[in-house]
């Protein structure tokens, strides 16, 4: 693994972080004041379309992965494809991305630094202070498009002391997972933030042939802090992920053994991420001034798949693919003690995606005529520039406005070569500027002491772009999707023991991007369809009976229907891809004095449709499914020991379905896990 060479250096850069060495003169560093974000207790509700999840209730619900997001937010839903983040799908409020080459409907942050395309998101959860999910267009907030929204990620920071923490679990499919953490001041106005994290599993397919879905995950970030004090603050570090991993969790439905599977050569899947940053804070007469710097690197060399999923060899695939990114964000802020709250902000973003997909199988004719290999090598470049700002202010006592409006450019070309040993080579190239303008107004009004109430319309573009996995020439570029988001809101909060958030909205969507396989051939269906619209309601709510006990509750009801396809016409009127009709997450948390803990927890995902490229696969759905988890343990003198159990009722379901397989019958799934019991013990220090 290349961690290998790189996880020296965190590691030496962590000796003398957790023995607390003196400096040569014996002196003690200096304790700095905290640079730390505060976070929110888990039952916190916000306004600005927001809600918080601490990172101690993401951990005690056993959320160590971004594929277990789906549901922590109304009407958030992530469509896992068992192999990290590639071919990933999140949606909210029926606003993502396609499976392979659009742009992200939903925009990923890590403690203010944009996270590439969904491919590239970092997939493990460690370390984490909270998550704020923002729901609807992000466009003035942000430097990079959030058309559909955010997920914001803010990992544990440096505090005025220095503290460690280790940890380990144990648990079924030989699960083992080990983590090492520290943060503190350190010398001249220096603090830091390491952590790394290290995972693996046996894997929980049961194989009559070929490799199990195994995996070992690695996992560290290393982030220094600079106070110079008089408003500058300096932040520069670095990730790094590796993930090897077995086979794709991809079995034939409606089979007697659910995990069943078979296949006539090993599968895997190896997949490199590393990221550097930097970020710049300073105070100055006209407010304050930001400069996040970026840099991102993503590689899959390869992904192996047996695309017949059985011991005869018919069929298979293999995917590399890398990708690149820097980014620049500079953002000046209003002064705190301003009249009026404002924010202008330049961001810049260069990013490269150069891949190879390799496909073999059987035709069914004779010799020689009896077998193909195709190859699809393809290069994607995409240049943005954007200006955004935004401007609150209050008109009343009780009531106050927020104006925001982006500008974006975006400059893409695809260069993409098709061989064949059956077929004459094919070629396709293009090159487009999409840009747009992105207006939006938020009126917010104190109805009373304990009622407040939201009204905000947007509009929002999504840029066109270019798919790689598409035949036809006529279909290789797809517009922009427009996006009319309106919202009404109301939070309620008559006491300090329970809340409630009860939203409704409208995405009218016109020219909503979309990708579909064409059944019984290797062609992708790539085509805008001419209007979408998704309409639902969001509830969110806590109640403390007593200052031990704490329940929430999050409900999500979104009905996305293709209101019109005029280039497949068997979709208009039906259920949008890869969005469930709805999501419920439920909690119960209990913690005594004693530092005796428990919590339970379900997650609800409702019925979500698969289309392929004729639009008439009913039967490819995701049935409305539960999860229960549930964790009880004990916390003292800084020991932390838990008995821990995830999918509590051991549910047989899906993440996703594969339709471009449909011709193997029913569309195969990528099955999720099924229960298991574990063991979690840490110490801080």
């Amino acid at each position: 693994m290349k961690f290998a060479h790189i996880l020296p250096l965190f590691l030496l850069a962590g000796v003398p972080i957790l023995w607390g060495q003196a400096d040569k003169n014996g002196t003690t560093p200096p304790v700095l004041p905290p640079l730390a974000v505060e976070a929110s207790s888990p039952g916190e509700l916000t306004l600005d379309d927001a809600l918080k999840i601490d990172g101690g209730d993401l951990e005690a619900r056993g959320m160590t992965s971004l594929d277990g997001i789906s549901a922590i937010a109304p009407n958030l839903h992530l469509n896992g494809n068992g192999i990290k983040s590639f071919g990933d799908v999140i949606t909210l409020r029926g606003v993502g991305n396609t499976q392979f080459f659009s742009g992200a409907g939903v925009q990923m942050y890590v403690d203010g630094v944009p996270q590439g395309n969904v491919f590239s998101y970092g997939s493990e959860l460690y370390d984490i202070q909270d998550i704020e999910v923002l729901r609807g267009p992000r466009g003035y907030r942000f430097g990079k498009l959030a058309a559909g929204g955010a997920i914001y990620l803010r990992t544990q920071k440096a505090g005025p002391q220095r503290k460690s923490k280790v940890g380990a679990s144990f648990g079924r499919f030989d699960h083992q997972s080990y983590q090492l953490s520290s943060s503190g001041p350190l010398q001249d106005q220096f603090s830091y933030s390491f952590s790394v994290r290290s995972s693996q599993t046996g894997g929980f397919l049961n194989n009559s042939a070929g490799r199990n879905n195994d995996a070992e995950n690695l996992n560290g970030r290393l982030v220094f802090f600079w106070d110079g004090g008089e408003g500058t603050k300096v932040s520069f570090g670095g990730s790094q992920d590796e993930h090897e991993l077995g086979a794709q969790p991809v079995v034939l439905r409606n089979q007697a053994d659910f995990y069943a599977r078979s296949t006539d050569f090993d599968e895997y899947t190896d997949i490199d991420r590393n990221q550097q940053f930097i970020t710049i804070e300073r105070e100055i007469d006209a407010g304050r001034l930001v400069s996040i710097t970026n840099r991102t690197d993503w590689s899959m060399s390869p992904n192996r798949l047996d695309l017949d999923l059985s011991t005869f060899s018919a069929a298979t695939s293999v995917i590399e693919q890398d990708q690149s990114e820097w980014s620049q964000e500079i953002r000046l802020e209003s002064p705190e003690e301003s009249a009026w709250d404002w924010t202008l902000g330049f961001f810049y973003s260069d990013s490269q995606v150069e891949g190879k997909a390799t496909r073999w199988f059987l035709t069914g004719f004779l010799a020689p005529f009896h077998q193909d290999t195709q190859e699809t090598t393809y290069t994607m470049d995409s240049e943005n520039y954007a200006f955004f700002g935004s401007l609150t202010k209050d008109l009343s006592e009780r009531d106050q406005l927020t104006v925001g409006l982006r500008y974006d450019n975006f400059d893409k070309d695809l260069q993409r070569t098709k061989t064949s040993q059956l077929a004459a080579a094919s070629t396709h190239a293009g090159a487009k500027d999409f840009s747009s303008f992105s207006p939006s107004l938020r009126l917010e009004r104190e109805l009373s002491d304990q009622l407040i109430g939201i009204a905000r319309v947007s509009y929002v573009e999504k840029p066109g772009g270019y798919s790689a996995f598409t035949d036809t020439a006529s279909q290789v570029q797809f517009a922009e999707e427009e996006t009319v988001a309106y919202e009404l809101g109301f939070q309620f909060s008559p006491s300090e023991n329970w809340g409630l958030n009860v939203t409704a909205y409208l995405n009218d969507i016109e020219n909503y991007q979309f990708e579909m396989p064409v059944t019984g051939t290797t062609d992708y269906y790539l085509a805008n369809a001419d209007e979408v619209k998704a309409k639902g309601l969001e509830i969110e709510g806590y109640f403390k009976p007593s200052s031990e006990l704490t329940f929430s509750a999050l409900y999500g009801l979104c009905d996305s229907e293709y209101e019109r396809v005029s280039s497949l016409t068997a979709l208009t009127g039906k259920q949008v891809s890869f969005v469930p009709d709805q999501t419920l997450s439920l909690s119960l948390s209990y913690e005594n004095e004693d530092d005796f803990f428990w919590q339970a927890g379900s997650r609800t995902i409702g019925d979500t449709f698969y289309w392929d490229g004729s639009g008439a696969n009913s039967g490819d759905v995701i049935d409305t499914y539960t999860l229960l988890d549930a964790r009880v343990g004990i916390q003292r003198n800084g020991w932390e020991i838990s008995v821990f159990a995830t999918n509590l009722t051991d549910e047989e379901y899906y993440t996703s379905l594969v339709s471009s397989l449909s011709n193997l019958g029913a569309a195969p799934g990528v099955v999720g896990s099924p229960r298991v019991f574990g063991l979690s013990v840490s110490k801080e220090f």
